[in-house]
């Protein structure tokens, strides 16, 4: 897509899906969550989930309407930053356009969850692909005829509609309907309470380098470290998606039925991330210009030092299992208080870097400050007596095979090209 589209596209399309999200986690009470962990799954419990689900993505797709008439009233009154993306005028339909998928996705069936917490897997993950297929070519084809941001909001709304499309209709189960219990409302309110906290500050913690920089910088420069986000992000939204997909359910039944074995089953679980999490880290820290000349023109080389940097975000992912572990014990608020230490650390070392440093200051403290939970969760995970330091310990080594493997490929390119 960047062979057919401008930086400033993915810039624009970048800040607007912040808004979003934003509004997803800011109304994020666990019901997926819930579902997954508790014990309960008669029909009167699921269809309670199921209605409240669907509530929340209409009322997500308004909010998301409120706040692009909102920045279309400050850009008419001229009270915006000139040169910022908030006041691009494409930027107030965006966002209201891609909050469509909000309520497309609150349709979705509550077989996805359920098949989840039986760990079969297989038929969810394949209707994601496919519809993540689909969408792909709905904005390919769209790039080809108007090469504008368009194409990718379109293929965005295509590939939300296909899977939950797929979805209703291939997964066995019972089909849901509208139904409301206020006892179930009540136990999901007091689950949920702790991951809505928790998603807010996750909310910020994410995203406020994008806030900052969308009235700080221009859109070019906003895609620039957006695009270098999408190639991290594929790393951590593949490993993330896993840990909560495999991990949250596995960890579940095995504090339900043999809590005694908890650690053994964290730890052979989070093997595997952690060898893929440390090897890409060290891999894509050495070889990050090279990535960006092998996969873009000339006008995203820029992307590479940035990508350089945020490839440290890759060394945090392999702990985000503890935080599923700790809501698998029941404890969400641990996950809230290791938020909450990563968003003071964010905005502390962020504006600071940012006033001493600029652009790159600030790159440098999104990348860091994610590493300042690991004591923390380290703290937790003694605290229940799970922590293993041999296990802690012996992965490191794949950092070398990962800086070596790094340098090899850079000097191969070196001489081909």
């Amino acid at each position: 897509m960047t062979r057919l589209l401008a930086p400033d596209m993915f810039g624009l399309m970048a800040l607007a899906g912040i808004f979003i999200l934003g509004l997803n986690l800011l109304s994020d009470i666990g019901l997926k969550q819930i579902l997954i962990q508790n014990k309960r799954s008669d029909d009167q419990f699921v269809n309670t989930v199921w209605t409240m689900q669907v509530i929340r993505g209409w009322l997500i797709w308004l909010f998301s309407i409120i706040v692009s008439i909102i920045f279309f009233l400050l850009s008419e009154w001229q009270l915006l930053p000139v040169d910022s993306v908030y006041n691009d005028a494409q930027f107030p339909y965006i966002v209201a356009l891609i909050g469509l998928n909000s309520m497309i996705y609150g349709y979705e069936p509550t077989k996805v969850s359920l098949g989840n917490r039986n760990l079969t897997l297989k038929l969810n993950v394949t209707i994601t692909l496919i519809s993540q297929v689909i969408g792909f070519f709905a904005m390919l084809i769209w790039a080809f005829v108007r090469p504008d941001v368009w194409a990718l909001v379109v293929g965005s709304l295509v590939a939300t509609f296909s899977n939950t499309v797929m979805s209703y209709f291939i997964i066995e189960g019972k089909r849901n309907h509208f139904y409301f219990d206020k006892s179930v409302s009540d136990e999901i309110f007091h689950f949920g309470k702790w991951i809505f906290i928790s998603s807010i500050m996750g909310f910020l913690v994410m995203s406020s380098d994008k806030l900052m920089l969308g009235a700080l910088v221009d859109a070019e420069s906003l895609g620039y470290f957006a695009i270098a986000g999408l190639l991290v992000g594929a790393v951590v939204q593949l490993v993330g998606s896993m840990i909560h997909t495999i991990g949250f359910p596995a960890l579940c039944e095995t504090f339900r039925d043999n809590p005694s074995n908890l650690g053994n089953v964290f730890y052979k679980l989070r093997l595997p991330f952690d060898v893929v999490l440390l090897f890409t880290f060290s891999f894509l820290f050495v070889t990050a210009d090279t990535v960006v000349q092998i996969l873009y023109d000339n006008r995203y080389q820029s992307v590479g030092w940035i990508l350089q940097i945020m490839s440290i975000c890759l060394f945090e992912v392999r702990y985000r299992l503890a935080g599923e572990c700790f809501l698998a014990m029941g404890k969400p608020k641990l996950q809230s208080g290791l938020t909450f230490v990563n968003l003071v650390c964010l905005y502390t070392f962020g504006f600071s870097m940012y006033y001493f440093y600029g652009f790159e200051g600030l790159v440098w403290a999104v990348a860091c400050s994610a590493l300042s939970t690991i004591p923390l969760i380290l703290f937790y995970l003694k605290k229940f007596q799970i922590l293993d330091w041999k296990k802690e310990l012996m992965v490191l080594p794949v950092l070398v095979l990962g800086y070596v493997a790094g340098l090899l490929v850079n000097w191969v390119f070196g001489k081909l090209f």
